[in-house]
């Protein structure tokens, strides 16, 4: 595996390509040169190894698409953080036109034809220009397009500008390697991240040393920081090039665990267990917990979150509950769920390989889950009605299940079961007829268009996929994208009472960008006995790490095992597919 830091660099070489293209494209200069820019940004992140290696190697002209001019590009973004080709496109195009790509809908043609027409270069004049009507008439732009224009620009504006958790986890990891390579021995993650919240404002670590004024000097000077907002004895802050804060707190070896309970939880959470520890005449902060009184004295418990939760008479609470959502009392109450965890996964049933718009074959998505303990994967490409992603015909599906069973006679015990990713159609009907679903041994069903619906006519699309007796779940159930898209109108509560009438899996999916469903809709789908299933949705070997966060949505949501279908062996999942049918 890569260092924690290799992706790093290569997502913003990656980024600056595909700005290249963009800009290319705002300029006017021929269409192929911005789409070579874009494939090779394309095969950079697909990378499995650092650019950097590759640039010592010579080997930058191996990767797709990297010819001499993009090779030289990253190069010169590699050793000096610029390119000089985006440099001269930055000064040609107008000011603010990358602006307007920002908004969903709005390509490079749009947004130059909007600037030369109406000289448009920020996202509030795009909006007086839609809302007063200004741009229908345009080439390729009438009122239902001006509509979603405003529509996206709302979207757009509820962005929280904080982070995915896959990318605030690797800029941490990255960090707190540099930090052990620099006297640290332990490296504690708090905060929003121990809590694995789906989107991370800033990054809380915590450290025990003796001497924090290496360790100080160490993290200033740290992998990607791009500022230094505060450089202390004790407490530190920098913002990385990406734009994420992290906070470095030093603390006595003696007060760790109170400093990791009192940075892990959330606002709420600590004002009502500090008001619990007063009741009990006791008193919490980040040094331990005290006799009412005597904060300069012998702390009750200081060393670890396990020694105070047991002075304060509560079972320790797990950082993913954290959020003053009941487990306070529950804690107290000894009533806490055992959460569901990585180690009860039996198989992933939601993955995809190079037959649709997965980057690896099928026996290396297979060898992986196996290598990760799995007893079962389920290849599940897209349908044939999701055109962008190669979907099957069933000509192709059957060729892929001869080499399917093939593997599987060479990989028993473990098993790859023959899956589908069908689409459901706007009207809802699925995109298989039913003696082509009938040949996969799972079945689950998505929404991939039509996302303006009302509420309502959604809610009955996806319902109707689920009284089909051939679907065993529902993937992404709200089709959100976190910062990027927020999810279509649809009725969950009426998703979840669907899911237990007609026995359909409801899928946490644990790709960063979605986390579908969300935690608060996992907990009433536990509350109401709804089956849940966690999936990683990977596309490469690799992603199927992500199953990690489809977990800790799951355990945010209060989840326990029996909650989970794919914490069943292979015959009882089978079991369950085939009750259905």
């Amino acid at each position: 595996m890569p260092p924690a830091s290799a992706g790093l660099d290569n997502d913003r070489v990656a980024a600056v390509l595909d700005e290249i293209g963009d800009l290319l494209e705002l300029k006017g200069e021929n269409v192929f040169r911005a789409v070579t820019y874009r494939a090779a940004a394309r095969a950079i992140r697909d990378l499995r190894e650092p650019l950097r290696d590759r640039l010592a190697q010579g080997r930058l002209g191996e990767i797709p698409k990297v010819g001499p001019s993009v090779a030289e590009a990253i190069e010169q973004l590699l050793t000096t953080g610029r390119s000089k080709r985006h440099d001269e496109l930055t000064a040609l195009v107008p000011e603010g036109l990358l602006t307007l790509l920002k908004v969903p809908g709005v390509g490079p043609a749009t947004a130059r034809a909007i600037y030369d027409r109406l000289q448009i270069t920020t996202i509030d004049g795009l909006a007086e220009a839609a809302a007063a009507g200004r741009l229908r008439g345009m080439p390729k732009i009438g009122t239902k397009t001006e509509e979603n224009i405003l529509k996206s620009i709302a979207a757009l504006r509820q962005r929280t500008g904080r982070s995915l958790i896959h990318d605030a986890r690797r800029a941490a990891e990255a960090m707190a390697a540099h930090l052990r390579t620099h006297g640290a021995r332990e490296v504690h993650v708090a905060g929003s991240l121990r809590r694995w919240k789906e989107t991370i404002g800033d990054v809380d670590l915590l450290v025990a040393v003796a001497d924090p004024t290496p360790l100080m000097a160490a993290f200033v000077a740290g992998p990607s920081v791009l500022r230094v907002l505060a450089n202390g004895e004790t407490k530190s802050s920098v913002v990385l090039e990406s734009g994420l804060q992290i906070d470095l707190r030093v603390v006595p070896e003696v007060s760790l665990g109170a400093a990791l309970l009192y940075f892990s939880g959330s606002k709420e959470h600590n004002v009502r267990l500090r008001g619990h520890a007063l009741r009990r005449k006791l008193t919490l902060n980040e040094y331990g917990l005290y006799r009412l009184g005597d904060e300069k004295g012998k702390p009750v418990a200081s060393r670890t979150e396990e020694e105070i939760y047991a002075a304060l008479a509560m079972d320790w609470i797990p950082p993913e509950l954290r959020e003053d959502h009941g487990e306070i009392d529950a804690a107290l109450a000894h009533t806490l769920p055992e959460l569901v965890g990585v180690t009860d996964i039996r198989g992933d049933l939601h993955t995809h390989s190079n037959w649709t718009d997965g980057r690896d074959t099928i026996e290396e998505m297979a060898l992986r889950a196996r290598a990760k303990g799995y007893a079962y994967v389920a290849l599940t490409d897209h349908s044939v009605g999701l055109g962008m992603t190669q979907g099957l015909n069933v000509e192709r599906i059957r060729k892929r299940s001869l080499e399917i069973r093939a593997l599987n006679a060479t990989l028993a015990p473990f098993r790859i079961l023959i899956g589908t990713e069908v689409d459901i159609r706007a009207n809802g009907r699925l995109d298989y007829p039913d003696e082509v679903l009938a040949e996969f041994d799972i079945v689950t069903a998505s929404v991939h268009s039509a996302f303006a619906q009302t509420r309502d006519v959604m809610t009955k699309r996806i319902i109707g996929a689920m009284e089909h007796p051939l679907v065993n779940a529902i993937s992404h159930p709200t089709g959100r994208l976190l910062e990027r898209r927020p999810g279509y109108e649809v009725d969950i509560d009426a998703l979840i009472d669907a899911a237990v009438r007609t026995h359909t899996r409801l899928e946490i999916n644990g790709g960063p960008e979605r986390l579908d469903l969300a935690d608060v809709a996992v907990r009433r789908a536990v509350e109401k006995g709804a089956a849940l299933v966690i999936n990683s949705d990977a596309h490469a070997v690799e992603e199927l790490e992500w199953m990690e966060y489809g977990v800790a949505t799951a355990r945010r949501g209060w989840a326990t095992k029996a909650s989970v279908h794919n914490t069943l062996g292979l015959d009882d999942v089978l079991a369950t597919a085939e009750g259905k049918r």
